[in-house]
């Protein structure tokens, strides 16, 4: 029995195995979960919890624990796409995303793999040199954002580094990177370089927004100013009553915000602490579903949607972030100085639907594997999407490719996709599209609600 699957299909059995400490409190906020590596993360946030899968859970309070004594079971509240068109959390995720540019939110990021390695000497930074295709060697307490290239250049990890001590780093990589990050650290790990997997030791919250400075500077002593702690840093700051609690000025999404890697044991204090100094800021729950829409709107490639083992800097964007102009030798460094003499073959852009055309409310939306067609021909695949909240249209991201008439990629260039008309197949119909190689300037102020455009008549592929 087959059957093409809704997106963001979600297990129903085998759930709630790996949770963080704070998974009573944001199932109680009106967390809907999502799972990666079979860890429990909130989606999207709503009041009225839907009951979807039977499942006793730890951690209750004594309402609920009296409840579940009673013969009751709570039920894990399973987020739900079972839809093409626009989705069910469409509103709760809209107002997320919003709380997120104008505001402050505070995101789970627990479930983020978490890497520490340390040597006696310098033998820590004489490895990740050659692992990392970015200069780590950077000063202490300094963030850089890196990916790991096998021989031909693609990403086998795509992570940010952070420079504890002078022979000491922690690794952050997307969730789903956890066993491959380690396996391909642990293949190329020296005697003299300890690797250990810290991700279930910490939970991490990160408070997101123009008023996260704010915010946080209620929780400690510290001064946050740009001076004293600048972007792309981290401290070791007391939080309310928390001691040391690693603190990185930076987000995974672009926008102003503060990660705090807290010890298990501190999680529930950190966590009440920032819902109570939150409440005079109008401080919401933010899901991963927002948190996509805010990465995709600035053009942010992730890796295991956006990037693969065969997909390199120099295709999407990424060369700045190589040390081409220094002498280090690193995995794969061969293969990204061929791209850069010979030009590449693909080509990482933004698609933004035009409006008029796509009706958000009527027409299937681009869930990504896309087609995507250049002056009426194929040329390239939709990796992930989104609706932009900001921009109130459509935004698809994906590869373009220049295939010549026997179905071989040539050399492509930006002048690929000027003077051109490009269009994404949707359900089998074309719609029209505005294709950039940079983000838009995004306005300050989210359109939660789109222009009342009647939708054209579209061409069917």
């Amino acid at each position: 029995n087959c059957a093409i699957s809704y997106p963001h299909p979600e297990f129903n059995t085998g759930r709630a195995l790996r949770t963080s400490p704070i998974f009573p409190r944001i199932l109680n906020a009106g967390a809907q979960f999502g799972q990666v590596m079979g860890y429990e993360r909130p989606m999207f946030f709503k009041l009225a919890k839907p009951q979807s899968l039977d499942l006793g859970l730890l951690g209750l309070d004594a309402q609920e624990e009296a409840v579940s004594s009673q013969g009751e079971t709570l039920k894990l509240p399973i987020s739900i796409t079972d839809s093409f068109h626009r989705p069910p959390w469409f509103q709760a995720a809209a107002e997320e995303f919003q709380a997120s540019r104008e505001r402050v939110t505070l995101c789970d990021y627990s479930s983020f793999a978490k890497m520490d390695l340390w040597s006696s000497g310098y033998e820590v930074v004489d490895f990740l040199q050659y692992m990392c295709s970015n200069d780590v060697d950077i000063p202490i307490g300094h963030i850089v954002h890196t990916g790991m290239q096998n021989q031909w250049g693609g990403y086998e990890n795509d992570c940010s580094v952070a420079r504890l001590a002078e022979n000491r780093y922690m690794l952050m990589s997307p969730s789903i990177q956890q066993m491959r990050s380690y396996t391909w650290l642990k293949r190329h790990l020296p005697k003299e370089v300890v690797l250990e997997d810290v991700t279930s030791l910490y939970t991490a919250l990160c408070v997101m927004g123009p008023f996260s400075r704010a915010l946080v500077a209620r929780l400690t002593s510290t001064s946050l100013d740009s001076r004293t702690f600048p972007f792309f840093t981290s401290r070791y700051l007391d939080i309310a009553c928390a001691p040391d609690i690693l603190t990185m000025n930076m987000t995974h999404t672009g926008e102003l915000g503060y990660v705090f890697y807290i010890p298990n044991e501190f999680a529930l204090h950190v966590y009440n602490s920032i819902i109570e100094a939150g409440k005079d800021f109008g401080l919401k729950h933010c899901g991963y579903f927002a948190m996509r829409a805010v990465r995709i709107e600035k053009f942010y490639a992730f890796w295991g949607q956006d990037l693969d083992s065969y997909t390199t800097p120099m295709e999407c964007g990424r060369g700045f972030r190589c040390k081409m102009k220094s002498d280090l030798p690193f995995i794969g460094r061969e293969a990204l100085q061929q791209q850069l003499d010979e030009g590449v073959k693909k080509m990482f852009v933004m698609l933004l639907l035009d409006p008029i055309d796509h009706n958000t409310d009527l027409d299937p939306w681009p869930w990504g594997g896309e087609s995507i067609f250049r002056n009426g021909k194929y040329c390239g695949t939709v990796t992930t999407t989104s609706y932009g909240f900001s921009l109130a249209k459509q935004i698809c991201l994906g590869f373009l490719q220049d295939f010549d008439d026997n179905g071989n990629p040539k050399f492509i260039t930006p002048e690929f996709i000027k003077n051109a008309e490009f269009e994404v197949d949707i359900c089998g119909t074309l719609y029209p599209a505005q294709c950039r190689l940079n983000p838009p300037v995004l306005p300050k102020k989210v359109m939660l609600e789109g222009p009342d455009l009647t939708p054209h008549r579209h061409k069917s592929n």
